[in-house]
């Protein structure tokens, strides 16, 4: 079953960095729930911490309401040209499912798109950083590395949560998913 999910989302620093609490979790539920959608995944620059816990509140005081998928956004420096920094959003799946990493707004910081090993999907629309994704280049990318296209929000605030999101089905993405380090 496909579900709506807004996979790249900062709702650390929409919440500006405080640890996550009932109240933030309820806000972040139901912002998912107006917006129509069935999740997130959490991707705050280096802390994964942070949504491993509020998926864990989530589960505790709101749960089979939403879909929480921590996880981080991480840079890389590929071996092939180290200047073609890019970033990558990695999320854990629960049960031990693996990690699943997309590349995150292509072209930003490099206009150089480098697809390493184990990258399974890249953003063709992301809500704050469409001005410089090249969509046709991004699609084609995508078509020779067998990599879903994801639209996401970006959202670094609750209220941009959801702006955009991708319509995919969870076994597809533990299917390409790779074991956790």
């Amino acid at each position: 079953m496909k579900l709506k999910l807004d996979l790249h989302t900062h709702p650390w620093e929409a919440f500006n960095f405080v640890p996550p609490t009932v109240d933030i979790a309820e806000k972040i539920v139901n912002q998912i729930k107006s917006r129509g959608i069935d999740g997130i995944g959490i991707t705050d620059h280096h802390n994964k911490e942070w949504g491993m816990e509020l998926r864990e509140i989530v589960e505790k005081h709101f749960p089979g309401q939403v879909v929480i998928l921590p996880g981080w956004e991480i840079e890389i420096r590929p071996k092939a040209n180290p200047f073609a920094e890019y970033q990558v959003a990695e999320l854990y799946l629960p049960d031990g499912g693996g990690v699943f990493r997309t590349y995150c707004h292509p072209g930003y910081y490099s206009p150089e798109i480098l697809i390493e090993p184990n990258i399974h999907a890249i953003e063709i629309d992301n809500y704050i950083h469409n001005w410089h994704i090249r969509k046709d280049q991004v699609s084609e990318i995508a078509s020779e590395h067998d990599l879903i296209l994801m639209e996401v929000s970006d959202a670094h605030n609750l209220e941009n949560i959801g702006l955009r999101y991708t319509e995919i089905d969870l076994d597809e993405l533990y299917a390409r998913a790779v074991p956790e380090a």
